[in-house]
Order: C-alpha cells, then sequence, then structure tokens
C-alpha cells in the first residue's frame, strides 16, 4: 500500500535524496489512497472528528500525510524558498515534485486523476507546504481551491475531462516547456477582489463568449494555461 510504503520511507535512517526515493502517484494507487482515508474517516474512533488537538490524535493515514509533506517541505522547500523570492523565479521543479505526490489535485476526484483526499488531509499537507515555503503554498492552494475546485463541483463531466484531467496531475512536458497550471481571475485594478464591483463582462457572440476586461494581481497568471475568470453578462441585473 502507497501509505505503508512513503512511511518506511521516511523512517529509514540511510533516506536518499526526497526526489528519488518517491514514485509517481499513479491512479490505482491514489485511487487505494482515497479510499484508505475514507475508511478512516468513517471508522468509529473514540475521538471526535471535530476535536483532534494534536498530531497523534488523527487517523494514521493522515499522520503519514503530515509526515511526507513535512519532509518534503523541510528538504526541499526551505533550502531554496529564499532564493526563490529573490529571483522572482516560479519553482516549477518543486511544483512538478508536488503533482508527483498527488498535491496538485488533492481534492479532485480519481475518475479525474486526482487523489480523492478529504479536506482535513488537503489542510494538513497545506499548513506543512506553507510552513517550507509560502510561495509554493499560494501556487497549490490557488490551483487547488481557486481553480479546480469551482470545476469539481459545478462543471459538467465534459468540463472536468478536459479542464480537471490534465490539471489534477500537471507535471511539466519533457522539455520543461509548459506545466497544466490554473489561476482564478477575480481582482480588478480598481475593484481589487469586490466580485460585486467587477467590470469585467462577458458577451456571446455566436457559440462563443468574448470576455472583454481587466484583471490583476492573479496567482500562477503568467505559467497558467486555464483560468476561471469572473465575468457578469448583463449588468443591470448587479
Amino acid at each position: 500500500m502507497l501509505l505503508q510504503y512513503v512511511s518506511r520511507r521516511f523512517t529509514s535512517s540511510s533516506l536518499p535524496p526526497l526526489q528519488r526515493s518517491l514514485q509517481t502517484l499513479t491512479a490505482s494507487n491514489k485511487t487505494r489512497l482515497s479510499a484508505a482515508v475514507a475508511s478512516s474517516s468513517s471508522s468509529s474512533s473514540p475521538v471526535s472528528s471535530r476535536s483532534y488537538t494534536t498530531h497523534k490524535q488523527l487517523p494514521e493515514e493522515h499522520q503519514m500525510i503530515y509526515e511526507m509533506c513535512r519532509k518534503f517541505a523541510d528538504e526541499e522547500l526551505a533550502p531554496n524558498a529564499g532564493e526563490w523570492d529573490k529571483q522572482h523565479a516560479f519553482p516549477t521543479e518543486a511544483i512538478t515534485q508536488l503533482s508527483e505526490l498527488g498535491l496538485m489535485g488533492i481534492n479532485s476526484s480519481p475518475d479525474n486523476n486526482g487523489s480523492g483526499l478529504d479536506a482535513l488531509a488537503y489542510a494538513i499537507a497545506m499548513e506543512e507546504i506553507s510552513r517550507g515555503c509560502a510561495s509554493v503554498g499560494v501556487i497549490m492552494s490557488a490551483h487547488n481551491s481557486l481553480y479546480l475546485s469551482p470545476i469539481d463541483n459545478f462543471g459538467t463531466d465534459a468540463q472536468k475531462e478536459q479542464y480537471v484531467t490534465p490539471y489534477a496531475m500537471p507535471l511539466t512536458d519533457d522539455d520543461g516547456s509548459q506545466m497544466n497550471i490554473g489561476c482564478f481571475g477575480l481582482s480588478e485594478p480598481g475593484n481589487g477582489s469586490d466580485a460585486g464591483a467587477a467590470s469585467t463582462t462577458a458577451t456571446l457572440d455566436g457559440s462563443e463568449w468574448v470576455i472583454n476586461g481587466t484583471k490583476a494581481w492573479i496567482t500562477n497568471a503568467h505559467e497558467a494555461t486555464a483560468a476561471i475568470v469572473f465575468a457578469t453578462t448583463d449588468k443591470s441585473l448587479k
């Protein structure tokens, strides 16, 4: 089982570099990981699911996710975070490794290439990744929560196939030229993040929508190949 494999690797005293020790999550592995977490969440326990106060009270699978993300943050993120900030660099290699760990589609369904884990697993992973590098944490959260989540929850099956499946595990191309990262276009220069005041419009032209407006301060925008964009179709309804 994947979680047992990760646990053994992370408790070994002769651990090789993390990027060589972790295996790419296959769809079947991620399905088993999701099932293990779901089973743990539904099993009877003397500790209420709303009363976790220490690491040791977490279900075993969540403890393993914690250890995995903590190890990654300590060895791969924290030593490089300062240099990435100084260089204003997008941490492509780190995001690729997050993708290999299944963290760039952590809540998405295995049917769409995601890991299918619960909100607690996401919160644990997010906390540890952000501890290692806040910038990487924001990239991960914007991609999962602001891009993937709206499509997961409100998109059609066809939209999920096109805009979730290739993005839930957004590994770079062999030449490193492209990574499937999503972004969330809400903020505007004159309105900030006030969704009700957004001035961007969307007008139906035949079978296509024409978007007219300006967005600013959009996390992942320069690297994104897809976006969730806030726009109004009828200003009279605002």
